[in-house]
Parts: structure tokens; sequence; C-alpha cells
């Protein structure tokens, strides 16, 4: 679809929801088409910024954007700075869609929490209408212009397992064919978890307004006040979420989410927005320490497809557990294994566990306290009633409570061999001690 702008005079005309001169109809079409986007749905075209509000990753647009009660996942910087205080790893994620017009839009961001010291991350926003052709209101012309916006922030998050808080600093640019500007925001957040199966979340964002100039008239930025509540069922692996949003020339905006994990490598989603009138639904997977999500969203001008990725570092599970070897002898030489134990929580430990079984799934060793796990636990192949079990494959899972109540886990592997059962060899001893019959065990 080609769009047309006013290149008669060099002024700059408001974006939509603002008044421009009569001269300038094209342009404003432009600006606004390019404000709302298709996802946004038209809703959005009367706020100065909805460029600002399309989304942060696959995983948020497949959940409706009802992402303000959801903490551990970098991305959700972009709508509570608060939700950063539950980072448990460094992270990085980047998202990519393309939008209306060849409109292209990325989002990337970087957390990295620190012992004692809170929470940072750095992300960016960035969008690239492509090319347009100039008009007047009476005249085509051969040249074409481009709208490029872009974002820098750094967050800032701090806390624990039931409170924690967050701050944004942002600067925002934007350049319209030829007309350059710029301007500073903040946003704040906090974020709730006053018990294992509920979580809060609320934020304000653009709370110190953005200001940008083009030419002449300046516009401050929407402000959005969103209230975000999470429902958390089987350890996590099932998510209710629902946000209320309040953006600037608006309606109030009902967005809700559902997340579930039918397998541990695979998870599925679905959400609803009203205002804008958008079904969406999406998937992702997970293989050890990445994770890639799909996200399909259903608008009035079509549909956007939206993917995304994210790596994780470190203890991505919130507890690990490694064994100094792969393989040991109970009769042998290697008569033990030892068993590493490293937790990345953003509470306290209340209690924890080792558990070890067989190739079959039996339970064969237990061990557990209350309070922190040690750094390591050994094992010399003995069950619960100390006799030591035959050889095979054995699994040890971790696993921790936290002071909400969540368990946390992680699996390590180790194969028992060349066991045999002991016995009894009699050798001849002399009287006088140099040799009679006794028995000693064939350690073999």
């Amino acid at each position: 679809m080609k769009r047309h702008a006013d290149d008669n005079q060099r002024q700059h005309p408001r974006r939509a929801g603002g008044a421009a001169d009569r001269r300038y109809p094209a342009f404003l079409l432009l600006a606004a088409l390019l404000a709302a986007g298709p996802v946004l749905a038209g809703q959005d075209g009367g706020a100065p910024g909805a460029f600002l509000r399309f989304g942060s990753s696959a995983r948020s647009l497949a959940l409706g954007g009802a992402v303000g009660a959801l903490g551990g996942d970098v991305a959700t910087v972009y709508w509570n700075p608060a939700a950063l205080s539950q980072l448990r790893t460094m992270e990085v994620t980047a998202m990519g869609a393309t939008l209306f017009g060849d409109t292209r839009y990325s989002y990337v961001a970087f957390g990295l929490p620190s012992e004692g010291r809170g929470t940072f991350a750095f992300s960016g926003t960035f969008t690239n209408s492509g090319e347009f052709e100039r008009a007047t209101e009476w005249v085509d012309m051969t040249d074409t212009f481009q709208e490029k916006e872009g974002i820098f922030a750094l967050t800032y998050a701090r806390g624990n397992s039931r409170l924690g808080w967050g701050a944004t600093l942002k600067s925002i640019s934007q350049d319209v064919g030829g007309f350059t500007g710029s301007g500073y925001g903040a946003d704040v957040g906090l974020y709730l978890r006053p018990e294992r199966r509920l979580s809060l979340g609320i934020s304000y964002q653009n709370a110190l307004q953005p200001e940008i100039t083009l030419l002449e008239e300046p516009e401050k930025l929407a402000r959005t006040l969103r209230a975000g509540a999470g429902l958390h069922f089987f350890n996590n692996r099932m998510l209710v979420l629902t946000d209320l949003v309040r953006t600037d020339l608006m309606d109030l905006d009902f967005q809700g989410g559902i997340e579930a994990w039918p397998l541990h490598q695979l998870v599925l989603r679905g959400g609803y927005d009203t205002v804008r009138d958008q079904t969406s639904f999406g998937a992702g997977v997970r293989w050890q320490n990445w994770q890639l999500d799909y996200a399909h969203v259903a608008h009035d001008l079509g549909s956007t497809t939206v993917v995304s990725a994210t790596m994780r570092f470190g203890i991505t599970d919130g507890v690990e557990i490694h064994s100094d070897r792969l393989r040991f002898s109970p009769s042998g030489n290697d008569r033990s294994v030892s068993f590493g134990i490293n937790t990345a929580l953003r509470g306290e430990v209340a209690e924890w566990r080792v558990e070890i079984r067989d190739d079959q799934g039996e339970l064969v060793r237990r061990i557990f306290e209350e309070g922190p796990p040690p750094e390591s636990v050994d094992w010399g192949g003995e069950d619960e009633n100390g006799r030591l079990v035959g050889d095979g494959v054995y699994r040890a899972t971790v696993v921790v409570l936290d002071d909400l109540g969540q368990e946390w886990e992680h699996v390590v592997q180790v194969e028992i061999m060349g066991f045999r059962n002991r016995t009894r060899t009699p050798i001849r001893i002399d009287v006088d001690g140099s040799e009679s019959l006794k028995s000693r065990e064939d350690d073999r």
C-alpha cells in the first residue's frame, strides 16, 4: 500500500490525535497508520508513542500482553521494570516482526543479576517503516522517505521472592522524512508475590513523560498505568494472567492470557486484548539453555507473526546437581560419587532433598534436611537399609523448596559398574602367624 506525505513546506504536522494543516492530509494518515500498526488495531493511533506499545517478545504477544505480573523474564521489563527483580540468571532475548507496510520491528534485551546489588538490564526497541513516496496534495513526487524510531533503556530492579521494585530510564529518538527529535523518559513498577499461587504487578510507563520535538511543536508520549495479576498452578507449569491497562486518550483495556507446559520442553499460550479486539496464540520449545518462541496475532488488518529467541546462562532451573564422575564401583577403587549442588533463587531455601532412583523409577535412597543444601552430597551406592545396590543406571534428583513453597529440581545420571556380590574366600595362615585360614573379601 502506498502512502503519501506533503513536502510542500518545511513544516511537520503532529501525529494522529493532534491538529494538522489541511495541506498535509496524506502525511497525517501516514503518521496515524505507522503509529497504530496492525496489531494495535487502530485503537492506539490517537495516543502518541503507540509504537512503544507493540511488545517485547513472542511470549508476551501470545499472552495478549497480559504480563504485568509476570517475573523472571528479561523481556518483561518492557512492561514492568520491577519484574526484573525476579530474574535468577543472566539472560539475552531478541525478537523480530514485520508489521503493516513492510514496517520492521525488533527488540533486544540483556539482563544481569548481581550478588547483593540488584539486577540490571539493557534493552533496545527499533522500528523502520521502509520506503514511502512523498507527495503534495495535488502532485506525486519521485523521491521517498522513511520513518524510524528507537529506544535505548537501562533498567534497575531489586527485591526478593515476595517483593520487588524497579525503574527504567530511556532515551527515545524519532526520524520522519528527515525531521528528527529525541527525548528522555522513565518507567517505574512494583512486583508482589504474597503467596505461591498469586503474583501481582503494577507499573507506570512514561511516568516521566518523554517529550519529542520534530520541528517546532513538542509532543509528549502517552502515559500508561498497568495493573496485573497472575495465578500459578502445578508448580508454575500453568499460568492464568490478566492485566488492566489505562493509556492516555484510550479506553480502559483488559488483557488476558494462559500459558501451559504440557512437557518440560514445550509450552503453549493463548491470549486476548479487548480494546484492540485481537486474539493471539503461540508456542515455545526449550532445549538446554535455549528457548525459541512463536506468536500469531490476529487483528482487523490481518495477522502478524512474531518470533523471539532467548539464551540463558548459569543455573536456569533454580537448582543444579552435578556428579564428579559418570560411573563408579562401590566394591572397587572408586567407591562413591559426590553430587555437587548449586542454587540460584530469589528467596531462601526452606528444605532440600536428593532422591536416587534406579532405571525402573524405584526409589533406592533419599537424603534430606531443612535449610539450604550443602555444597556436596556423597553416595556410596547404598540403599535405604545400607545394602549395596546392583549394577545399572541411576538418576539423582535434587529438589529444593523455597520460602514460597515452590519446588525447583534438577536431575543428573550416574552409572554403577563392576559390582560383584561380596564372597568369602578361605586362605591358609600358619599358626605362627605367617598363614592360616581366614576369610577375606574378594574386592573385584
